[in-house]
C-alpha cells in the first residue's frame, strides 16, 4: 500500500471511531425517549379507562335509581 492509502485508510478508521463513540451515546437516550414514549401513550389509555369507568358508574346509578324510585 501507498503512503497516500495508508493515510485514507487511517483516516477512514478515525471516522469510523467517531462514529462509533456518537452511536454509543446514543443509545441511552433513545431507550429514554422510548420510555418517555411509552409513558405518554399509556396516559391516553388510562384516561380512556377513567371515561369509561365514569359512564358506567353514571349509568348503573341510573338504573339503581330507577329502580328504587319504583320500589317506594
Amino acid at each position: 500500500m501507498s503512503e497516500q492509502e495508508n493515510g485514507m485508510m487511517q483516516e477512514i478508521l478515525t471516522k469510523l471511531t467517531r462514529i462509533e463513540t456518537m452511536l454509543g451515546s446514543m443509545n441511552p437516550r433513545l431507550e429514554d425517549h422510548e420510555a418517555r414514549i411509552r409513558e405518554l401513550e399509556g396516559k391516553s389509555g388510562k384516561r380512556w379507562d377513567s371515561i369509561s369507568l365514569a359512564i358506567i358508574t353514571a349509568i348503573l346509578a341510573g338504573i339503581v335509581g330507577i329502580a328504587i324510585g319504583k320500589l317506594f
